[in-house]
């Protein structure tokens, strides 16, 4: 599976130098095709080439080892991955301040929300952002801190299709909703009694999403907050004017938290708790949240 996007950040490193280091490993990989086309002497060119790898692989990877491992996925607005591949959002923002004030070596990297999953749920020293604090999920991360605020988790259709009769979640079962694998409604909804290929239809491209009510009849709601359904819109090139609010669904991802593996190092686990804990008593999240406020709005 290709990865979406990978974004590197290291205290007192820069790009320039990021770059430089991945050309001597260009350098190297080219070196090596030069060698097999000649068919130079084995044993000289052998133990050239183990020297000239130690010396690159040092300089490359050796520097570049991080203590800390965060992987997310693109979820506008909180993180978006543009055309030109960088990554930007207002949970994004946070998390970089975070790890300044940590002073670890650490890296970013959006994958498909699966892959950054697994990640995060396999790899030691890996941590995971935006994810929605399940009851399922609870025993399988170290949850260290809320990084967004309350939202509602709400079911979208689409207003010409008005002709539903919903009071209750139960009303939403005698229908088809549409979500993302793996993502905090999908995992949800199958908690309060949903059943994939029944009244679940299960979609691994998020940006699908709101596309799917109107190329499948048979799809009547999707499932986001009011926030993500104003870029899932806009993306997906419709009026979400055109959407209506059928149901809000109590106590679905009311918050967000950065998570990390299991068995991440604990004065890892215990500097990021507290960063995260003094960025929202001094006043930077707030700064950071009204930064972004409009472009996180529902309607304009």
């Amino acid at each position: 599976m290709r990865i979406k996007k990978i974004v590197y950040y290291e205290p007192l490193d820069d790009l320039a130098h990021l770059h430089s280091k991945f050309s001597n490993l260009n350098i190297m990989m080219n070196f090596t095709k030069l060698l097999v086309r000649f068919n130079i002497q084995y044993k000289v060119s052998c133990k050239f080439l183990l020297t000239l790898c130690i010396v690159i692989s040092v300089d490359v990877f050796g520097a570049k080892e991080v203590d800390v491992a965060l992987v997310t996925e693109h979820f506008p607005p909180y993180q978006i991955v543009d055309q030109n591949n960088v990554l930007s959002g207002f949970t994004t923002e946070l998390m970089i301040e975070v790890m300044k004030r940590s002073q670890y070596r650490y890296s970013i990297n959006a994958y498909p929300w699966t892959v950054a999953y697994n990640f995060a749920l396999k790899k030691p020293n890996h941590c995971i952002f935006s994810i929605a604090r399940l009851s399922s999920r609870e025993n399988l991360f170290t949850w260290i801190g809320r990084i967004t605020e309350n939202n509602k988790a709400i079911v979208w259709g689409l207003k010409n299709k008005q002709n539903y009769k919903i009071s209750s979640l139960e009303d939403i079962k005698k229908y088809t909703t549409a979500v993302k694998r793996n993502n905090a409604p999908h995992q949800a909804l199958l908690e309060m009694g949903f059943s994939e290929g029944i009244n679940l239809y299960v979609l691994d491209n998020s940006n699908a999403l709101i596309n799917i009510l109107y190329s499948r009849s048979e799809i009547d709601f999707i499932v986001a907050d009011d926030i993500t359904i104003s870029y899932r819109a806009k993306l997906a090139g419709i009026d979400i004017n055109q959407l209506h609010k059928e149901y809000e669904i109590s106590n679905l991802w009311s918050e967000f938290y950065l998570a990390c593996n299991k068995n991440t190092n604990q004065k890892v686990i215990d500097n990021l708790t507290l960063i995260i804990d003094e960025i929202h008593k001094d006043g930077t999240y707030q700064r950071l949240l009204g930064n972004w406020k409009n472009k996180m709005s529902y309607r304009k």
